[in-house]
């Protein structure tokens, strides 16, 4: 088993075995270096919930039928304008709709909501995917103010349940 953690100042970076078990080390593990950042409670939370879909979907999907024992990479780092989050596989890709496009959700079948839920939690969310590549995610969180959070959160209580 290989786990790696590297912390400098601004940025971690995670390695660690693509099984389901390492997704509450990567949620827990991001989760403190936005607390570090001084990010307040409620973003927080709203960047667990996103790391831990955008993990899980990485362990559900990118290695299927693969037999070997890949890592997934997380990436945290702190900018002028907020946290920047990249999850990283080299697994089969998938064909990832175009910036700004919601993909179509087939309610009859299980699944299918990871990618929308990211996008409504996280302030601007952008991926890249290929058979060749792998997959990168991308998630940023804005700095914000009191007024700015308000405004969100009467977002995402406007959501459809």
């Amino acid at each position: 088993m290989e786990y790696a953690c590297e912390h400098n100042g601004d940025r971690i970076e995670l390695k660690v075995p693509c099984r389901a078990e390492y997704v509450r080390t990567i949620r827990r593990a991001v989760a403190e270096f936005a607390q570090s950042c001084g990010l307040p409670r409620t973003d927080i939370e709203e960047i667990e919930v996103a790391i831990s879909e955008a993990v899980s979907n990485v362990v559900r999907h990118a290695y299927v039928d693969c037999d070997r024992s890949p890592s997934v990479r997380v990436k945290c780092s702190r900018s002028s304008s907020g946290l920047i989050i990249e999850v990283i596989d080299r697994g089969r890709g998938f064909a990832a709709p175009a910036d700004g496009v919601t993909p179509d959700v087939d309610m009859n079948r299980d699944g299918g909501l990871g990618i929308i839920l990211i996008k409504s939690l996280m302030d601007r969310v952008s991926y890249v995917s290929s058979p060749e590549e792998g997959t990168r995610i991308r998630m940023r969180k804005h700095w914000r103010t009191r007024a700015r959070l308000k405004g969100k959160h009467a977002q995402l209580a406007a959501l459809p349940t």
